[in-house]
């Protein structure tokens, strides 16, 4: 156990008020006024500090008062050079004073700002006392000694406490990142959380069961220029951005950084995907993937239940797929169903393709273009040619000629729905797989 004495500081401290008699006097008689420095001091930070007007219950006032009287009793002792007989650390009870706030939460700029009005009411107390005795030349001596000894003083009790809350911190942070993984592993494989940290956790974060649940997955493109993106610190940047988006007033979240993505699971009072979509556009994903320098973000349909968020992670990285550059933020229910089917068509579906459209996807000539064209903006056009000649620029005429070669090319006759939705279903299987099967 360290010897008191041995640290430099308390030897220079004591030697100072061994030869400074007054300022010994006035400093040990404040041992018998420890409440009147308490109350002193913690009336002064509940009408300064939000953190003490705020969050003060029963526990951190008895904690608080009690590091109070402890720094007077060290004090003291410093004063009447008693430091010797402690037979303690000099500044372990700052060191357990860190610890303890640092495992309750307490701001580390609280605790600081608590050790300012302790060093003001010191000050102010010591001046006082000395105004009522010695002479005037000792006491503007004693003024001196004492003024330098408190801006000392608190000045190292503030490093040692900012040291040791650090330390604390970083092992709470350490433990409660093993928590959050494990509690956003369990809750994305659909499993409650039946721990009671765990428990904690999770509402802390504020998810709560009985609210629509979402999963977003968010994860870097290319930027448009061709140049390679820093995937780590991308990444990194990806979950600050959410994280700031998703404002605890609004959302109950948790993010974290997965398989080379971002994924948050997300509740709100309700419509939760919809108000996370919103609320991505509001906080500029949007508009800085356009750019090419955000992310994509696929946003799954709202779930009622933590034992269906499996299939809404599944959703989330279906809905990422449809994301593009005029898309950025895509919600899986606004994809198109016929969309999702020649998007996620496995490879027996290309043994249905007739050869003539594998002939037509590969000719290059304008010709065939002009069809594939035309029989698009007639489906769109709800099979009316005058309207289909219309949207095209060209006659009715011309139309009809081209609607005639498809069917003659491909012996289904695209004036029906029947025959039109296989040309299409055919055409756009090859243009969005670039004629070869999904893998």
């Amino acid at each position: 156990m360290q010897d008191p004495q041995s640290d430099p500081r308390v030897r220079q401290w004591s030697d100072r008020f061994r030869k400074d008699r007054l300022a010994k006097a006035v400093v040990v008689g404040l041992r018998d006024r420890a409440d009147e420095i308490w109350h002193h001091a913690f009336h002064l930070l509940q009408r300064e500090s939000a953190e003490y007007r705020n969050s003060v219950d029963e526990e951190f006032a008895g904690e608080s008062k009690s590091h109070c009287n402890a720094l007077l009793s060290l004090i003291v002792a410093t004063a009447a050079g008693e430091m010797r007989r402690r037979g303690l650390d000099a500044f372990d009870i700052v060191r357990t004073h860190a610890q303890w706030r640092a495992q309750h939460r307490v701001p580390l700029i609280a605790s600081l700002h608590a050790y300012r009005i302790a060093h003001r009411t010191y000050s102010e107390l010591s001046q006082d006392a000395l105004a009522r005795h010695g002479k005037p030349k000792d006491i503007v001596r004693s003024q001196r000694m004492l003024s330098d000894f408190w801006i000392e003083f608190f000045d190292h009790i503030g490093s040692v406490l900012a040291e040791a809350h650090a330390v604390e911190e970083g092992l709470i942070i350490a433990q409660e990142g093993r928590r959050y993984a494990t509690l956003f592993d369990d809750l994305l494989r659909g499993i409650a959380p039946s721990d009671r940290e765990l428990q904690r956790l999770c509402a802390l974060r504020g998810i709560r069961p009985s609210a629509p649940l979402a999963v977003a997955v968010a994860k870097p493109r290319l930027p448009v220029d061709g140049h390679p993106v820093d995937l780590e610190v991308t990444l990194r940047s990806f979950r600050r951005l959410l994280e700031q988006v998703l404002s605890p007033a609004v959302f109950g979240s948790l993010v974290d950084i997965r398989n080379d993505q971002v994924t948050a699971i997300v509740c709100t009072e309700a419509e939760t995907g919809r108000k996370l979509l919103q609320a991505l556009r509001r906080g500029g994903f949007a508009k800085r993937a356009a750019n090419g320098h955000a992310a994509y973000v696929g946003i799954s349909r709202d779930v009622a239940e933590i034992g269906e968020l499996p299939e809404a992670l599944k959703e989330a990285e279906v809905a990422f797929q449809f994301a593009d550059v005029p898309h950025p933020l895509m919600h899986f229910p606004n994809i198109e169903l016929t969309d999702l089917l020649v998007r996620r068509a496995d490879r027996i579906a290309f043994r249905l393709i007739p050869a003539w459209a594998s002939r037509l996807h590969a000719a290059a000539d304008g010709q065939s273009r002009e069809l594939s064209r035309t029989i698009r903006a007639f489906a769109l056009c709800n099979f009316n040619v005058k309207r289909t000649a219309h949207l095209l620029g060209v006659h009715t005429n011309t139309v009809y000629f081209r609607l005639n070669r498809m069917k003659k090319l491909s012996g289904l006759d695209p004036r029906t729905y029947a025959g039109a939705s296989t040309i299409l279903a055919a055409l756009r299987l090859l243009e969005t797989h670039g004629g070869t099967p999904a893998t």
